[in-house]
């Protein structure tokens, strides 16, 4: 279970390119929470269904209409590959259709962003109230274990189908990727959780991130070899 050397991870987003991010993206959002996702636009990443559940999310609490806006950075992959290309276009019709829905003329429920911009992936995560991550099957994940760490107290819905839910279980909501109104739910509950339960369960998913880092991780690997 490969984890984040958080040193040079935070050092970087601490680089004035991703503050000048974060700080745009601030001034975008203003004090809007911000559920984040940041992936590549594969069937697998499970985006198109994460944008339903973001859309249950405002229907069923309207009380966030207003007060919160989903950031998706979704990062083109394989547009070599018909399937690819339709599900990256499926994925912005399908944001357009939520905003066409739902947006008023304050409030903007969904940003959608299919441009690839690590300074932006960095800032958005360093910005994230609540990450989500619902991939259908993931080895790992390890933008789950880099978000908790770049941001000082988001909480992370998580697939149980990701590789990362087994150590980072006892911190996350963990949903059935397939289940939208389960994600809805668990959405919901990352919010509104109170100030002392958020920090005792990012205390535990920053621990997890942490708890392997890619140089102890190559010397057990070596180490089995032996």
């Amino acid at each position: 279970p490969l984890g984040v050397d958080a040193g040079p991870l935070l050092d970087r987003a601490a680089e004035p390119d991703v503050q000048k991010r974060v700080a745009g993206l601030r001034e975008l959002v203003g004090n809007q929470q911000v559920v984040a996702r940041v992936d590549r636009t594969e069937p697998a990443k499970n985006i198109h269904r994460g944008l339903l559940a973001v859309a249950q999310l405002f229907r069923d609490h309207p009380e966030h209409a207003g007060r919160v806006v989903h950031v998706a950075l979704a990062y083109p992959s394989r547009q070599d590959v018909a399937e690819y290309r339709d599900y990256t276009a499926d994925c912005i019709a399908l944001a357009a259709e939520i905003n066409a829905e739902l947006a008023t003329d304050e409030w903007t429920p969904v940003v959608f962003d299919v441009r690839d911009d690590h300074q932006r992936s960095l800032a958005t995560l360093r910005c994230s109230d609540v990450l989500l991550v619902n991939s259908l099957r993931d080895g790992m994940n390890l933008v789950a274990k880099e978000g908790v760490l770049l941001s000082d107290d988001t909480a992370l819905v998580l697939s149980r189908e990701t590789g990362a839910a087994d150590e980072m279980a006892a911190g996350a909501f963990l949903v059935d990727p397939l289940d939208v109104e389960a994600t809805a739910a668990a959405l919901h509950a990352a919010l509104t959780l109170a100030p002392a339960e958020r920090a005792r369960r990012h205390d535990r998913l920053a621990a997890a991130a942490t708890s392997l880092p890619p140089r102890a991780w190559l010397q057990a690997q070596l180490a089995a070899l032996d």
